[in-house]
């Protein structure tokens, strides 16, 4: 690991913008290759010519121009409308017949030679949705005057039966099938059926769903526990400003900044909303619908795959580039859209555009899932925008400078009192990654003023002449480094007090673990320290009498 990050360190500069370039040209090339065939392979049954758009309305197709011809058979050319929205609900649940009895469904279906059923009993129509045993049956039929077009009527006791999906038309004159027009196919005389599900019907399949989510998340959840209680420190050692994290958000932290991370945390919400978008979809349509059989993705895969690329391409550009600042002492969901204590916009845009189309599949799904036959579609410009937001977020971790992040406050530690001892030099030692030199660096102090009795806050800005640069990072020569020197004596910090008699107050504070240090880099990214790191090498300084 250690040659790795070597290694990364050495090809930063000459590798470095190639490499980023080429992870955003990979992540919109899966974007967009082979989304808009596999599109096109879904649309295509649409577009073939033989196919016509199905009408969703019950209009009565108007006869053709063309000269009636008297054939020995009655024929079939269509049926309207193709969509049947039939009000009888069909639950898991028993529950009461809700549909009025009286409702009827009208079905016309155009043709040829349609004789007058009631003419003769041998001319009697019958019109039939489905196969038997699951089918409906009428023979309340009228035939208009030029024979081209029958009206079937249909009543809610004799549809109660039919199943949701996909039914063909039959029409059978005096027990003999209908031909059909050769021009027309026999997909083409199909309806589909719709019908309502009750709202305790769907709470059940989600209930399942859900269990069964939990039950794979659970796994995951257990899996990250055991690893969070192998990296955590005992109790002995923990800060009482340490916030006690539970196995998710440690899943989600990211380890070097004690922050949470973005990247991972979109990959979990994807990975979450797929596992139970697909869960949910098997589930409803092998209850409702009969139907066990694998779920297509239509285009959820390109979503996963954009998601990993960006988890992967943002975890090298943090080993390349540097981690953002560690802001706050503990994690926040604020961390998301921040970057070293500074509101990143593209990170912002990366959060938005991820909520809103998942939260979009989600209802689509909760509201198409009784019929549907896959996920929801993504279209093709939704995949290019999750691309190009993810390419965003990427290039803005690229193009921003490494932020601070204290990991270790060490405080000057003397037997000698300093009063009696004025050559003594009191400093405090601010160790850590990617802290802007003593030039251009800002520190702030806060601790607890708790003299006569009362609780307050003091703040103190450390001047330039009382900072000084001990350790410059090799790898960022006049910018960065790794120790920063404050130096105490003289420092007049608050102007009723000697130097030496307020850092008698903050050497107590500092023990106490009441004491709050920031360090803003030259961009404004900051790092929080107040003793709750949870870095093996701090050092706490026992109270001394003698300051």
């Amino acid at each position: 690991m250690h040659l790795f990050k070597i290694a990364g360190k050495r090809i930063s500069k000459r590798y470095f913008y190639p490499l980023l370039s080429l992870a955003l040209v990979c992540i919109l090339l899966f974007t967009s290759f082979g989304v808009g065939q596999a599109q096109e392979e879904q649309s295509s049954p649409e577009s073939t010519p033989e196919s016509t758009p199905a009408p969703t309305t019950t209009v009565i197709q108007q006869p053709t121009s063309d000269p009636l011809t008297v054939a020995d058979v009655a024929s079939i050319r269509g049926v309207s409308p193709k969509e049947l929205y039939v009000s009888i609900p069909q639950s898991l649940v028993a529950e009461s017949f809700r549909a009025d009895s009286q409702d009827k469904l009208n079905l016309v279906i155009t043709g040829n030679n349609f004789p007058k059923a009631e003419s003769s009993a041998k001319n009697k129509i019958t019109v039939r949705i489905g196969n038997p045993p699951d089918s409906a049956t009428t023979n309340t039929v009228k035939v208009a005057e030029d024979g081209q077009a029958i009206f079937a009527t249909f009543s809610n006791s004799q549809l109660k039966n039919l199943p949701r999906g996909t039914h063909p038309i039959k029409v059978e004159v005096a027990g003999n099938a209908t031909s059909i027009d050769p021009q027309i196919t026999e997909e083409q005389l199909q309806v589909n059926i719709s019908r309502p599900i009750s709202s305790l019907t769907t709470l059940i399949v989600f209930g399942i769903t859900t269990l069964a989510t939990l039950f794979l998340v659970g796994i995951i959840y257990l899996l990250a526990k055991e690893s969070k209680r192998g990296n955590v420190s005992p109790k002995s050692l923990k800060s009482p400003n340490q916030k006690e994290l539970n196995a998710l958000e440690w899943l989600l932290l990211e380890r070097q900044t004690n922050t949470y991370s973005l990247a991972r945390t979109q990959f979990v919400w994807w990975l979450t909303i797929i596992v139970f978008g697909y869960l949910f979809l098997f589930i409803g349509r092998g209850i409702i619908q009969n139907i066990w059989e694998f779920i297509p993705l239509s285009g959820f895969a390109y979503t996963f795959l954009i998601s990993l690329v960006t988890l992967v391409t943002a975890q090298a550009t943090s080993n390349i580039r540097g981690t953002k600042g560690s802001g706050d002492v503990n994690p926040s969901w604020s961390d998301l859209v921040v970057h070293g204590g500074i509101i990143a916009l593209e990170r912002v845009q990366q959060v938005v555009w991820n909520l809103i189309i998942g939260i979009a599949f989600i209802v689509i799904l909760l509201v198409t899932y009784t019929t549907a036959s896959s996920l929801p579609s993504i279209p093709q410009e939704i995949l290019v925008l999750m691309g190009i937001s993810a390419g965003g977020y990427i290039s803005g971790k690229a193009v921003r400078k490494a932020g601070p992040n204290v990991t270790q406050v060490v405080l000057w530690d003397e037997p000698q009192d300093l009063l009696q001892n004025p050559q003594a030099e009191p400093h405090l030692t601010i160790s850590g990654e990617h802290l802007s030199q003593a030039t251009s660096a800002i520190v702030q102090m806060v601790y607890l003023d708790e003299s006569n009795n009362e609780k307050s806050e003091t703040r103190i800005e450390v001047k330039q002449e009382n900072l000084c640069t001990q350790e410059p990072d090799p790898d960022y020569p006049g910018e960065f480094c790794k120790k920063l020197r404050i130096n105490f004596k003289d420092m007049n910090a608050l102007p009723d007090q000697q130097w030496y008699e307020w850092l008698q107050v903050f050497g107590d504070n500092f023990t106490a673990q009441k004491v709050k240090i920031t360090i803003i880099n030259a961009d404004g990214q900051r790092s929080v320290w107040d003793g709750s790191n949870p870095v093996p090498e701090r050092k706490v300084t026992a109270p001394q009498s003698g300051y």
